[in-house]
């Protein structure tokens, strides 16, 4: 019996870890230089690699956890828009062409060592995104219809008309956090209920728990971004902890390693993919 008690209290205690903010943080480093400015990371499933695009989502990098063997497997448009990596050799890919003056979006699986690339689905004009995801419901209507999509779910009224943005689903698939333009960035169950605003915020990153993420909130001056803050959230909480204040990079879109012990990010000022190492 007193055994059982004491494991327990060690899960107990486990759980209070997982689910809590980091309690210190790193400076962040520059990780990945290329010759162009690079943006936009994501983590491979198991950590060991990141994919980053270029200005305007044009080609795809991939490079090691640490930066290393940095490499181009892609170089068309539109090809690094929300890529998800589907294995850790395996990104799937929607990059456009222009033809007779249509966007023409395709779904391509791409090898993130050779580049070899083999069509899932054929150029639309039209392409829904949820598709891509294999969403459903709530997070389908504002990846397919980001115009619309307050006026389609109910508890969004409130906001008829106004643009849904950077929809991301929390890795339990419990909730969604997204944007809603003008308004800062908003928290709900994964079926729309329990709307809950995080104020000024932008490109939700979760973390593992699926209580707590990282966002940006980021100032500019009507032509370009001049400064920017990475902040831990606790969505039930709302408390917040800004983890960039002594920094002077300006973090655009950011990306949560799979295990929450790093976080990278995309540098505005000088086109350079930076990390901070998080402890808890």
């Amino acid at each position: 019996m007193k055994k059982n008690i004491i494991i327990a209290v060690a899960m107990a205690l486990s759980c209070v870890s997982i689910m809590a903010q980091p309690k210190a943080w790193s400076e962040p480093q520059p990780l990945i230089k290329a010759g162009q400015c690079l943006m936009a990371p994501v983590w491979s499933p198991d950590g060991s690699k990141i994919a980053v695009t270029g200005d305007n989502f044009i080609g795809i990098w991939i490079a090691n956890a640490d930066g290393t063997d940095l490499h181009k497997i892609s170089d068309a448009l539109g090809a690094g828009y929300q890529i998800r990596w589907t294995s850790n050799q395996e990104i799937l890919s929607t990059p456009y062409s222009i033809e007779n003056k249509k966007r023409m979006t395709r779904v391509e699986r791409v090898d993130a060592i050779t580049g070899k690339t083999q069509e899932v689905a054929s150029a639309t004009h039209n392409l829904k995104r949820s598709a891509v995801v294999g969403a459903t419901d709530v997070y389908q209507v504002m990846l397919d219809e980001p115009k619309d999509a307050t006026s389609k779910i109910a508890t969004l009224y409130d906001y008829a008309g106004k643009w849904i943005i950077n929809p991301t689903l929390s890795p339990d698939g419990s909730k969604i956090a997204f944007q809603i333009v003008t308004k800062g960035l908003f928290v709900c169950n994964a079926d729309g209920s329990g709307l809950k605003s995080l104020g000024k915020g932008s490109h939700a990153a979760w973390l593992p728990d699926s209580h707590n993420l990282m966002m940006t909130r980021i100032a500019d001056d009507g032509h370009r971004f001049i400064s920017s803050d990475i902040y831990c959230v606790n969505v039930d909480s709302g408390n917040d902890i800004n983890i960039t204040a002594s920094s002077e990079t300006i973090p655009v879109t950011i990306a949560v390693s799979p295990d929450g012990s790093k976080l990278a990010f995309d540098n505005d000022s000088d086109g350079i993919i930076y990390i901070i190492n998080l402890t808890y």
